[in-house]
């Protein structure tokens, strides 16, 4: 057994956490087991080994998420996903998920004044309470990406287009179960 513990307990998850400094970063510690380390959207993350790991993710300025995994313990022959008690549904799927989009924003053309809405429609395979779609809607600025204040809807709504909201915008999809992030299509609005 390891000194650091078998199990994802509070216990084992404060001694494995002692060496984490303060830093600017949100770091969490979570604990990874066999499961949920053989699972694709994990690797992505850099969460590729069973045991305890330091993890934080970000938003870079092209509008991109990136994740930074430190494997602070490799615990071998660990507990199963089944007994898990720690909460990281949000930074380590259980299950492998995929997300699908159905319906892509489209692109469109407002008058001045009008209201303007881009639409989209995605869901997360399997579904369920583990599978918890959020959205981020993105408007381009010069060659980056930059996410719209409240824009967290499947709806992006504008009451009053104004000429300065013409441009072009896509979504980030991402689920509370850690499944791999999705971007939608680009839609581009323009004034009529």
């Amino acid at each position: 057994m390891s000194l650091y513990g078998r199990t994802d307990s509070n216990a084992n998850k404060t001694k494995a956490g002692v060496g984490i400094a303060a830093s600017s970063q949100a770091k969490t510690t979570i604990y990874i087991d066999e499961t949920e380390a053989a699972l694709e959207a994990n690797k992505e993350r850099g969460l590729n080994a069973p045991g305890w790991w330091s993890y934080f993710s970000y938003t870079d300025s092209s509008g991109a998420t990136r994740h930074k995994a430190e494997q602070l313990i490799f615990v071998a022959g660990g507990d199963t996903n089944g007994n898990e008690t720690q909460a990281d549904d949000a930074q380590a799927a259980d299950v492998a998920v995929v997300l699908a989009i159905q319906t892509e924003p489209a692109d469109t053309a407002v008058a001045v004044g009008a209201a303007l809405q881009l639409v989209l429609a995605a869901t997360a395979t399997p579904p369920g309470d583990a599978s918890v779609l959020t959205f981020q809607w993105q408007k381009k600025s010069g060659k980056r990406w930059a996410d719209v204040a409240g824009a967290t809807a499947t709806t992006f709504d504008v009451a009053s287009y104004a000429a300065t909201d013409a441009g072009s915008y896509r979504v980030k999809i991402n689920s509370t179960n850690g499944a791999t992030e999705k971007i939608s299509a680009v839609a581009v609005v323009t004034t009529s």
